[in-house]
């Protein structure tokens, strides 16, 4: 195939069966003009990418070491391996300048804590080993102490691949969402959800959590019978008490509004928390 243009000494714009591609490979673009040609052999990644889309990366890969760009490029091959499909072509120009910008604060001594770490690891699970995994490969291929938080903001990388460029934005409010909430129900139980004793209901609740957002999302509504509804509030007062209570918050905080029938779930969930700790406090007194 033909070279159109030159982007780098790594990655070019090409003619593939008159459709203009990108193509990454190492020195592929190294001595080269246009009209030269290049054999698949030398390619490492070929995708389309839009004009606004190759100016990025053209400008991105004049501002960094290409180490990134392959690095990215192999975890973004792993992942692909794992998840088996294929990743949206943006989030090798996203990822890649994401492990150089965050490899700049750690070379300047600047650590960022994700304090959203242990709703990531939850919510988005295979996304998240893949990034585990993702971390080890770079400190060990780059040398550089990429933290275990760093697995956080990579799983949502990889997450924002699996669907389209403008989901990253909504991952991360949805983890923000799962996060507050949670916040909520430990400050009103006096409880650490994150504890080894809670880690069942709390996944439970936080993926319940997660489909909550799906379905108010696409509009859709959880189907709880109104007889129940009106049982658990009977039953869990103060459970449901705190479920309003973040009706409160997602209405004020994030305009979204709730049925009733999600409230009688989430309070379902935070009663088994409640009882959870009722069971840790009198193992504790038996002690």
């Amino acid at each position: 195939m033909k070279i159109k243009k030159v982007l780098n000494q790594n990655a070019v714009l090409v003619l593939d069966d008159d459709q203009e591609k990108v193509a990454i490979g190492k020195g592929i673009g190294f001595n080269k003009k246009r009209n030269d040609r290049i054999f698949r052999r030398q390619i490492e990644r070929l995708f389309i990418l839009e004009p606004e889309g190759q100016i990025k990366l053209q400008d991105l890969l004049n501002q960094i070491d290409e180490k990134y760009l392959f690095a990215a490029e192999h975890i973004i091959d792993h992942a692909e391996t794992v998840l088996m499909e294929h990743l949206n072509e943006h989030l090798l120009i996203a990822l890649t300048d994401h492990l150089a910008f965050s490899a700049s604060n750690i070379q300047n001594g600047i650590f960022i804590r994700n304090k959203l770490l242990r709703e990531i690891e939850v919510l988005y699970d295979e996304e998240f080993a893949i990034a585990q995994w993702a971390v080890d490969y770079l400190n060990k291929s780059l040398g550089i102490p990429y933290s275990y938080d760093e697995a956080g903001y990579i799983a949502i990388h990889l997450h924002s691949g699996r669907n389209n460029q403008s989901t990253r934005s909504r991952s991360i409010r949805e983890v923000t969402i799962v996060s507050d909430v949670i916040h909520l129900i430990e400050q009103e139980l006096d409880i650490d959800i994150h504890s080894d004793a809670m880690a069942l209901n709390y996944s439970r609740l936080a993926n319940h959590l997660r489909q909550l957002l799906q379905r108010y999302h696409n509009q859709q509504y959880a189907v709880l019978d109104g007889e129940i509804v009106d049982l658990v509030k009977q039953k869990y007062p103060e459970s449901y008490l705190i479920a309003k209570k973040i009706r409160v918050l997602l209405t004020k905080s994030y305009q979204m509004s709730t049925t009733t029938e999600e409230l009688g779930y989430i309070a379902i969930h935070i009663e088994r928390l409640r009882m959870a700790k009722e069971s840790m406090k009198a193992e504790e007194e038996k002690k």
